[in-house]
């Protein structure tokens, strides 16, 4: 999911967080991205519990939030949430 879709499918503040009611509500806009590559199965970890994503150059240039970041790791919450850990 680039940002474009994230942007024209929820509402995201100035912070880049996700205000739109939902699974992603209150994450980075980022979160959907990771999300998406999970379901199309290209987590590069997945412990049955987190699931673990490598922050590529592309990932950062598409999205400038993730500076500074190695990693992402999302985990699913009991009532359906995707949460950043």
């Amino acid at each position: 999911m680039t940002r474009a879709e994230v942007l024209g499918q929820y509402h995201v503040d100035e912070r880049g967080v996700i205000r739109s009611p939902g699974k992603f509500e209150g994450e980075m806009v980022y979160v959907p991205h990771f999300w998406e590559a999970y379901l199309d199965g290209t987590a590069d970890r997945d412990d049955g519990t987190t699931l673990g994503f490598d922050v590529s150059s592309e990932d950062k240039q598409e999205f400038p939030e993730l500076k500074g970041h190695r990693t992402v790791r999302l985990r699913v919450r009991e009532d359906g949430f995707v949460v950043e850990v």
